[in-house]
């Protein structure tokens, strides 16, 4: 019972290794990424302080040389003030939500450039201010799946209260767009 088991187990591990494995067109962006970033206050309460995001990133090609989609971030994290204003309220947590155009300029099989701006769509507490913010990324390609961006956001308060400033590095990996079978071969007739 044992060996027809494994030998059953075998069979089906074989079977899976051998299916042909779809190729990946990278041209299209459909990743994800992950940031850490460093709130600055300058305003109400100047403090300083670590937050963590992760985000869906998606671009479609337009032609040979750019491709347009859009992104999407969730992030959070603290600050906390310089001098003590008060004795009990003297960490703030951040959150934010945002989305933004996501475009790769360039020769998108060669390590394409990547721009990212987001016009105040999304939203933001800071220091349990409602703010909006606004933001760009640049960044490039380091292999055909791995990217690395830069960013910086202002976040615009709705009450006037708090400025903030947030710089912030972001790593992203590409999974890509699966090709069918008739892609792929209509593409290879062409090359």
């Amino acid at each position: 019972m044992r060996k027809s088991i494994i030998l059953l187990a075998l069979v089906c591990c074989m079977t899976a290794l051998a299916q042909e494995k779809k190729e990946h067109d990278y041209t299209t962006l459909k990743g994800l990424s992950w940031g850490a970033g460093f709130p600055i206050e300058y305003r109400d309460l100047p403090g300083m302080g670590t937050s963590a995001n992760i985000g869906y990133d998606c671009a479609y090609k337009v032609n040979d040389r750019f491709a347009m989609g859009f992104y999407l971030t969730l992030g959070g994290g603290y600050w906390s003030e310089f001098k003590k204003y008060s004795e009990f309220d003297h960490y703030h947590i951040t959150f934010r939500l945002n989305a933004g155009l996501m475009m790769q300029i360039g020769d998108l099989t060669n390590k394409p450039f990547l721009l990212g701006v987001c016009p105040a769509t999304g939203f933001g507490f800071y220091d349990m201010d409602l703010v909006l913010p606004m933001e760009v990324r640049f960044g490039r390609y380091v292999n055909k799946r791995w990217y690395i961006m830069g960013e910086c956001a202002y976040h615009i308060s709705l009450a006037g209260e708090t400025a903030t400033i947030e710089p912030a590095i972001r790593v992203g990996c590409n999974f890509g767009r699966k090709v069918k079978k008739k892609e792929s071969a209509v593409e290879g007739g062409l090359n």
